[in-house]
């Protein structure tokens, strides 16, 4: 995986710091992790919704990027997926719709809004329509989910979904 150089520094922080940084470009095909097949083809599939979804936001004239965030007394920085700064959304992408990719949406999200102000809303990109379920989890924690539907270039909304207007 390719990681892109921020301007935050690789010593512990005695205070918490955010920078914007450029959209991480992967342009791997597909590659394989030893005993993780899954792995390695779920990332790949974070990549390509990150990069579908990034260039229809920007399509739409939002102005986009990445967050690296070094919280105090961390060594290294984390980086979110996806900000967009027009609508000030904080986008986690997973590969899967299982409850664990979700499950872990969620957490990663919950995380990095604390250190982002003012808190941006949140969305958790997914391939597919989860299930009602995890909808309703999402729901519960205010994350909208967004994923392609597979008929037609339309992205979904699970916002959208529940106030009857579907695409976004």
């Amino acid at each position: 995986m390719h990681l892109v150089e921020a301007t935050i520094p690789a010593s512990t922080a005695t205070a918490s710091r955010v920078v914007s940084v450029p959209i991480e470009e992967s342009r791997v095909d597909r590659y394989a992790v030893i005993g993780q097949e899954k792995l390695g083809t779920a990332v790949r599939r974070e990549a390509d919704l990150v990069r579908e979804y990034a260039n229809h936001l920007r399509s739409l004239g939002h102005g986009i990027c990445r967050k690296a965030i070094l919280p105090k007394n961390e060594l290294g920085p984390l980086f979110t997926d996806l900000y967009d700064e027009t609508s000030h959304e904080l986008i986690e992408a997973k590969g899967t719709v299982a409850r664990e990719d979700v499950r872990m949406g969620i957490g990663q999200l919950l995380d990095y809004r604390r250190f982002i102000e003012p808190a941006p809303r949140l969305i958790l990109l997914v391939p597919s329509e989860p299930r009602p379920d995890l909808l309703d989890l999402c729901a519960s924690v205010d994350v909208n989910v967004v994923w392609k539907t597979d008929s037609q270039a339309v992205w979904m909304s699970s916002l959208e979904l529940r106030s009857g207007d579907q695409k976004i």
